[in-house]
């Protein structure tokens, strides 16, 4: 009964910090959208563009919040980033993060969120350094050379619509 009336301190992301190119070459003035969601309540949007070198940078983004203190809540932000140019919109990285509080393992793979346009979208883990047999998946069309395996590319082809 007392947390509800408590303020929880609430990591929703670290900052983002990546390059979007197009063929290698760097993508200028394409839109990169935050979408992020806490408890399916609370919700936070950002945008920016990427400068004449591909470059792109969003802020980390931490709450104060009651919700946790309530012992029905779903302690989850779902983490969604787009990039969109010519009418394109592209997934960079769409992750849950379980808890209030920042993981390592996202926010090093958000310091580094470098793409090329041409590349097809995967779903991939990422190693969880506190429960190995407990990976972290998530989607995009980023990729980084460590702690990054893909386990299936989405080809855009339904392979079950004849059953």
């Amino acid at each position: 009964m007392f947390g509800l009336v408590k303020n929880f301190d609430v990591h929703m992301c670290s900052e983002v910090k990546g390059v979007v190119l197009l063929d290698g070459k760097p993508v200028t003035g394409a839109v990169i959208n935050r979408s992020l969601e806490f408890a399916y309540k609370v919700e936070k949007e950002d945008v920016t563009k990427t400068d004449t070198d591909g470059r792109f940078y969003l802020p980390a983004i931490n709450i104060n919040s009651k919700i946790p203190g309530d012992m029905f809540s779903q302690e989850t932000t779902s983490q969604f980033i787009t990039v969109t140019y010519k009418d394109e919109t592209y997934v960079l990285w769409s992750i849950n993060l379980r808890g209030i509080t920042e993981l390592v393992e996202y926010k090093s793979k958000l310091a580094s969120l470098n793409c090329d346009l041409l590349s097809s979208k995967v779903h991939f883990t990422i190693p969880n350094l506190k429960n190995r047999n407990l990976d972290f998946s998530g989607s995009g069309i980023c990729r980084w050379e460590k702690d990054f395996e893909i386990y299936e590319v989405d080809d855009g082809i339904d392979y079950f619509e004849n059953f």
